[in-house]
């Protein structure tokens, strides 16, 4: 297995700040906070769109990292999934943000 260490550095840079924010804003909240926010965690419109899009973004990167391009390419695949769902949530609320959305999820296809 070989490792780039660019890649490595990148990834505990981009994956262990916002994990650590998150963690201490989390602790920092009172119990009753705590409960609403893994209430939110574990619904399903959470879970089908920030969901899908973290855990897309961390197979591809450690698909990257790791170079396993099954994993790369299943990370995609979620992400494209968590866009696809976001865009279809967003168009009853917003039309114009779903369609900025759209054309924000075909530029990182397609460069």
């Amino acid at each position: 297995m070989n490792i780039d260490t660019d890649v490595l550095i990148m990834f505990l840079i981009m994956w262990g700040i916002p994990t650590f924010m998150v963690a201490r804003g989390y602790f920092k909240m009172s119990e009753e906070e705590q409960k609403e926010a893994m209430t939110d965690v574990k619904s399903p419109r959470f879970i089908f769109t920030v969901g899908f899009l973290v855990i897309g973004f961390l197979f591809a990167m450690l698909g990257d990292l790791l170079k396993i391009d099954s994993m790369e390419m299943g990370g995609n695949i979620f992400m494209a999934i968590g866009g696809i769902v976001s865009i279809i949530r967003i168009w009853k609320i917003n039309k114009l943000g779903s369609v900025l959305l759209f054309l924000l999820l075909l530029l990182a296809i397609f460069t």
